[in-house]
């Protein structure tokens, strides 16, 4: 009744429909803009991971703006919210009685922004998910398309100070870590396959060459976390949309898309791996374990032993921010990092988290909605992350939260409209001439 009411007042009066009209397009023109600049994070510069990049400042800018201009969090987002709660109050907890108490601050401080981040997204979703979700994916793309370019031509020496975009002949591009910037290009690998699986336009053959770009990006930056994010994602991707697929002629036009993008795949490895540089750092990357992770001092699983055993002596953590600065290297799996940081309230808090996410993300990718198969394509990409997380740390990770976020949005959005619908449904059958609540 009050969106009625609200269309009434709009009708009655033009100019609040023309203002309306207009800050939804600076909205929408800022957001499209700030996830753009998301191709550049890197704070290596300035030695502190806690600096904010021109991407931090401008989401804050949009955030305050869309809220300012009408934006509201969904009551539908309470679970996520407690949960979220309950890991930050581990946090500043455990803080309290941390050695190093200067790195707990920052550390809570940018763990709030980047929580904000994912309401923010989830909002956007569920408010309106069809024009949103074509904003934040695009852009997405975009950003991850520059940052592809940028390594990709720094790989090659197509450009000036190469050398700053790569790590160990790594290619970071602009982020701080190769393991940051090939996961970064998952999601938008995804997305342009649903793109293309779905277009019936010639001229999106021209995302083609972007595919190719992306791949390439992700090989280059020889991360073996990255690589496999990608094959359990597409994975996830291709199961979903098979068994959710509407007619045959879907899953006839998907997989013939994937079948072309496996030949592009396949040709832009084969022409990397022509390289002698490429071949070789390849064949030591493309192995399941490293010197570093079977040493026996320092080592990864060495050191992930040690932060197991810590987690049982100490239930309430030992401060976010000081294993590293105590042990010398992080444990490399954001599950332990969490239990460490927080104790046993914020690891459990965490666990709870990833599992509702995924589980339920899941469920609402068999609900038949206008962005269904953009759900499938946040959920797989988020449930590769969280696999992923197990061997490295992604809690500080952007795009995770943006990701989090769409998943969360789709629920939400799925939830609401069910409650609607259920409330609207005897008034519904009662009328004549309706089917399922629209016009026959």
């Amino acid at each position: 009744m009050d969106g009625w009411q609200r269309d009434i007042e709009e009708m009655a009066d033009p100019r609040r429909t023309n203002r309306h009209t207009v800050w939804t397009l600076l909205s929408s023109g800022l957001l499209f803009f700030t996830l753009t600049t998301g191709f550049y994070v890197s704070t290596v510069s300035s030695g502190s991971s806690s600096t904010p990049a021109p991407y931090d400042l401008l989401l804050v800018l949009t955030m305050g703006f869309t809220f300012a201009v009408g934006l509201r969090f969904p009551k539908d987002l309470r679970m996520p919210a407690i949960l979220w709660g309950l890991l930050l109050l581990g946090y500043a907890f455990s803080g309290i009685g941390a050695l190093y108490i200067e790195r707990v601050t920052d550390f809570i401080l940018v763990s709030t922004y980047l929580v904000l981040s994912m309401f923010f997204f989830a909002a956007l979703v569920a408010a309106n998910p069809e024009r949103n979700l074509a904003i934040i994916w695009w852009a997405y793309t975009l950003a991850a398309a520059i940052a592809a370019a940028i390594g990709c031509a720094a790989y090659f020496g197509l450009m000036p100070n190469a050398e700053t975009f790569l790590k160990f002949s790594r290619v970071r591009s602009t982020f701080n870590d190769p393991n940051v910037f090939g996961p970064f290009l998952v999601g938008p690998i995804l997305f342009l396959i649903y793109r293309l699986s779905m277009s019936s336009q010639r001229r999106d053959l021209l995302l083609v060459p972007v595919v190719g770009l992306l791949f390439l990006g992700i090989l280059l930056s020889f991360s073996r976390g990255a690589w496999g994010n990608l094959i359990l994602a597409g994975g996830i991707f291709l199961v979903l949309t098979w068994m959710t697929a509407s007619s045959a002629r879907q899953i006839a036009r998907l997989t013939l898309a994937v079948s072309l993008i496996g030949v592009l795949a396949a040709c832009v490895v084969a022409w990397a791996l022509s390289s002698d540089l490429v071949s070789e750092l390849f064949e030591e990357r493309f192995s399941l374990t490293q010197s570093y992770d079977v040493s026996e001092e320092g080592g990864r699983f060495a050191v992930q032993e040690q932060a197991i055993q810590t987690i049982l002596n100490k239930p309430f953590g030992i401060g976010p921010s000081q294993w590293a600065k105590i042990i010398g290297v992080d444990p490399h799996n954001v599950y332990l990092n969490v239990f460490l940081a927080g104790g046993w309230l914020s690891g459990a808090a965490f666990l709870v988290l990833m599992a509702s996410t995924i589980f339920l993300g899941f469920r609402t990718c068999f609900v038949q909605t206008p962005f269904q198969g953009l759900q499938i394509v946040a959920v797989a990409t988020f449930t590769a992350h969280a696999a992923e997380a197990f061997i490295i740390d992604i809690d500080n990770w952007r795009h995770v939260y943006l990701l989090m976020g769409l998943v969360w949005g789709g629920i939400a959005y799925v939830r609401i409209n069910s409650a609607v619908a259920d409330r609207e449904a005897p008034s519904v059958a009662a009328r004549p001439g309706q089917i399922d609540g629209f016009a026959a």
